[in-house]
């Protein structure tokens, strides 16, 4: 997190600092990411930036924070209402929404796949740090599924709870990839019923 320093900012230099954030973990790998760039663009010394930021892995989660909060966010609605309606309906829906979000936000979707490809040890840094929140809603949708007997009651729920998640951001990476050249649109929506039939009847 931020040290106080950096939230005594005025709140125009603190987007400033974070535009500038955002644009250099967009544009690199977290390894190829450089400070030096980042206060370059933003106005403001490297010795200012050590007043507001431990380092770089501390911006770098904070950054990863702030988009995780904003798509929190943006999934509330989402997730108020798919508690009583059937599980792979609420997959579908929490999906849809992953995408539409993504589509709002294509910067943080560039940042969140090169966040995965980056893998290693920053990855299980990442899981450790945010992991818990999207492991707790798919878990609640499998519990909920067993209950109706939707899901079979012996399977491993924190497993497959962490699969649906990492499967969340495989999805949604492999569409805009695949609809890259001809642009981004709401018609990816279209094609995840394909991926939770999947999911339901498996590939046999």
């Amino acid at each position: 997190m931020p040290k106080q320093t950096f939230f005594n900012l005025p709140e125009e230099k603190r987007e400033k600092i974070l535009q500038e954030v955002m644009t250099e973990f967009r544009d690199n790998a977290y390894d190829l990411a450089s400070i030096n760039r980042i206060v370059e663009r933003s106005g403001i010394s490297k010795g200012s930036f050590y007043q507001y930021f431990e380092d770089k892995e501390d911006v770098y989660f904070y950054l990863l924070q702030i988009i995780g909060d904003k798509k929190l966010q943006y999934l509330g609605p989402t997730i108020s209402r798919i508690m009583d309606i059937g599980f792979y309906e609420a997959l579908r829906k929490i999906y849809e929404a992953g995408i539409e979000f993504a589509l709002e936000h294509p910067d943080y979707l560039t940042i969140g796949n090169r966040m995965m490809r980056d893998g290693g040890t920053m990855v299980r840094k990442l899981q450790e740090k945010f992991g818990g929140q999207s492991d707790a809603l798919f878990s609640m949708l499998l519990e909920k599924g067993i209950e109706r007997g939707e899901i079979r009651p012996d399977i491993e729920v924190p497993l497959v709870a962490r699969l649906l998640m990492n499967m969340q951001m495989t999805v949604v990476e492999y569409f805009f990839e695949k609809h890259q050249e001809v642009g981004y649109s709401k018609e990816i929506l279209s094609e995840l019923n394909v991926f939770i039939e999947m999911v339901e009847k498996g590939i046999s």
